[in-house]
Formats: C-alpha cells, structure tokens, sequence
C-alpha cells in the first residue's frame, strides 16, 4: 500500500540516496556488507574494517538470513543509525552516511523474482526513510544492475512520506536548474566538469596535507618541512621533486590512491554517462562506474582503445592533470605548469571541442585553474559577437557558497547555482541532493 506522502520531515532529517554502484567502495561511515555466512541468520556484527586502513569506515558484516532479508537491513539500520546519531561524519560529509547493498542479501529465490524483490524494496524504503528522520543521517540504496536501480528509484519516488517529495529540502529555483540540466543530458548535450570539492569527502588528503606527507616521505627535517610551507602549493613540489627524485611522482599517486573512496557526487556524475573532464588525478569517478559493471575509459591513455572498440565517446573521462595509473603524467610543480601549453595541446583540444558542442556543468571547481580560463576565453573569442556575449552561455557552475563578486565574474558565460550563503548552511550536503535530484529527473524522462 502506498503510504500518505503528508508528512512533514524533521529539522533534522537526513536524504535517502538512491545510487548505481556497489557498497563496498564507498566513502561512508558505516557500510553493511555480505560476508556470505550462510549460519549468520541474519545477524549484524561489528568487525575491523578490512577496506579502510585510516578507520573512518564503521564496517558491519552479515550473511543471508534464514527468515527474510528485512531482518538484515533493519538491523543494520537501527544499529549504525543509533551510533552515528548526532556525531560527525569522518569524511567531512554534512551528515553520517550509511550505505548498503540490500541485492547482495537476496538470495535466488528473491533475484529471479521480480515481484519479491519490489515486495522486499516496497517494505524498505519506508523503513529507511523512518530512519534518516528520526536519526538525522543519510542512508545511500546501493544498486549495482541498472534495471533493478531504475526500479528502486521509482519506488523512492513513490513511498518517500513527506509532503514535499524526497527532494523537499531543494528550493524552487534549485529544482528549475536541475531539471534544465537533466534536460541537456537527456538530450546529449551536458558534459561534466569535475574538480577536487567533489573527492574532498572520498577521504583523499587536501593539496596542503598531500605535501606535508609527501615532505615526511622525503625525510625532511621538522624545520625544513616549516620552511617548506612558507612557500606557495606550486613551488613546494620542485624542492621535493628535489628531494624525492624518482620516487616523487609514484609517492603522489600511492598517497592519493590508499585512504580514497568514491563519494555519491562521483556516482551521481557518472551515472550521467555524459562526456566527463577532470583536474583531478584519483580514479574516483572511474572506480564509481566499475563498481557497477561500466567501463569509463580515461583520456588521453585509452583512447586508442576507445576507436578499436567502438567505445562511445560520450562516456569517457579527460584527465587533464595526469592520473595515479599513470604516475609520470601528474602535473603539481610550477614547471609542470608552465610547460603544460607545450605538452598537452592535444587535451585542450579535446576540451575545446566540448566546450564548443555540450553545456559544461562544473562540479567541485573553484575555476582558478589557468589553463580552463584560457579554454574559456579562447570560447569567447569565437562566440561572442562584437564582443558580446551570445544568448546561450556555455553552461552551468555550481558553487558551495553564495560569492556576488564570483558571480560577478562568471554570470556573463555562466548558469549559477550555489547552496548556502555561508558554511554554516551544510551546503555540500544540499549540492548532493541537488545532483541526486538531476539523475532522478533524467531517469523519469527515460
């Protein structure tokens, strides 16, 4: 029975995401996962997380139980909704997060029925939304089959109990961009921008902690590590290039790659499977889209690989600082930077042409990076007309905090959105529901 959509969220109440990926490689507080004890009956245990070396991740393990697979999710739910109540997230996230897989609890007689599973799903969803609004967490419904992720997704829709939708914390003008948006990807024509606000809750290090560990690596005294910050983010990199020699750039690629997990941005972005451009070097978007069966190729190692395959070009990734598999291409010191117009005219090139053909939607950028303003006013000086700017403008910025001297500088070229007039407003967690809300849309005009 559908249930009364009457009912008026908490002031704290938390978001059910509905994501296309599996559990097991996300960035979350708590994570429920399948240890495939068939004994288990359906109990919930604690252990010592085996996939996060830091300890952010709370990990819970069950099997399948004897009696319905409810009784696996609920007390999971109850458990971890009951300890991250009122505390931080570790992963700097708005709210705790916990996530599960409730497909990899199905045993056969549920995966090959169509009608038990949207039985199972029909009890859940309530169940989950129960929790978000009395406990004040997320709680992300992992999916990994994009059937059965479309079905889930309709159900949310359907049994979320509040009034206002599942998106009822979205203001008038935020739900307006993010239909435009789904609008332009349904159509093909959104590519998608992203930058390194997107991995800051993955549990990767900020540009100073990455130098500061890259600076003990080297085995630099506590004074010459002081010295050392004194000195602007681009300049740091030469000495310990420096220092390091070889092993500078592999030492960058293993600091990034051990405490990163993919956020729900990464998977809400994928989920697009629009053209995709990124400054930054972790494998977060491309791990996000593996986790559910879909191969992201990255550009510019694979795309050889792409024209022999047949690959639509659509769903790939332009890596235009390098990437950790591919340590030698990182681009960090004030050289790297300098010489980049000389060794990467190719990848501009690339970017242009999505400039040129798609609306860019930046995520997670802060659009100080030298080289996309070059591409913006190279964009300019083709489009503008007697140096003005034409009707269309080349896309879409999202922005965490309201800035009227940014949008000063960008409303000309640019859509804005931004979520919160300051840090206080938990605008990160708002801009998450805002992308959710997008690939809701576009799954709907599917």
């Amino acid at each position: 029975m559908k249930p009364m959509n009457d009912k008026e969220p908490t002031d704290s109440c938390g978001h059910v995401f509905v994501l296309h990926c599996g559990a097991d490689g996300i960035a979350t507080d708590g994570v429920l996962i399948n240890n495939d004890d068939q004994d288990s009956n359906g109990v919930v245990k604690v252990v010592e997380s085996k996939i996060d070396s830091s300890n952010k991740i709370q990990r819970y393990e069950a099997g399948k139980s004897n009696n319905d697979v409810m009784t696996v999710i609920k007390s999971f739910l109850d458990t971890g909704a009951e300890h991250f109540q009122g505390k931080k997230s570790s992963f700097r996230r708005g709210k705790p997060l916990l996530s599960f897989d409730p497909t990899s609890f199905f045993g056969p007689d549920i995966a090959g029925d169509s009608e038990k599973k949207v039985s199972v799903f029909q009890e859940m969803i309530p169940y989950v939304y129960s929790i978000v609004d009395n406990f004040g967490v997320d709680v992300a419904i992992c999916i990994p089959e994009e059937e059965t992720f479309s079905i889930v997704e309709a159900l949310r829709n359907d049994l979320c109990p509040f009034s206002g939708g599942p998106f009822w914390m979205l203001s008038e003008s935020q739900i307006a961009n993010a239909v435009r948006l789904a609008g332009d990807a349904e159509a093909g024509r959104l590519s998608v921008f992203v930058g390194a606000g997107i991995s800051i809750p993955s549990g990767a290090p900020s540009w100073g902690g990455l130098l500061e560990s890259l600076a003990i690596k080297a085995g630099m005294s506590e004074d010459d590590r002081k010295s050392l910050a004194q000195l602007s983010f681009l300049d740091q990199p030469t000495i310990l290039a420096e220092e390091m020699k070889d092993s500078f750039k592999p030492a960058i690629a293993e600091l990034i790659a051990e405490a990163s997990f993919y956020t729900p941005a990464h998977v809400l972005l994928k989920t697009l499977k629009a053209p995709a451009i990124t400054t930054n070097y972790d494998d977060l978007y491309e791990a996000a889209a593996a986790s559910s069966n879909v191969h992201v190729p990255t550009l510019p190692w694979q795309s050889r690989e792409m024209i022999k395959s047949n690959h639509n070009e659509r769903n790939s990734l332009l890596k235009l600082h390098g990437c950790i598999n591919h340590p030698n291409s990182i681009i960090l010191s004030r050289g790297d930077y300098m010489r980049y117009p000389d060794t990467s005219q190719a990848l501009r090139g690339r970017l242009h042409g999505i400039f040129l053909t798609t609306n860019v939607l930046f995520c997670g950028f802060s659009m100080t990076d030298d080289n996309v303003h070059k591409v913006i006013d190279d964009m300019r000086k083709v489009v503008y007309e007697d140096g003005e700017p034409d009707v269309h403008k080349f896309g879409t910025i999202l922005s965490m905090t309201e800035n009227k001297m940014f949008n000063r500088l960008w409303d000309q070229d640019f859509h804005l959105q931004s979520f919160g007039i300051s840090w206080a407003d938990n605008p990160s967690w708002y801009h998450d529901c805002f992308l959710d809300y997008m690939i809701s849309s576009c799954i709907k005009k599917a």
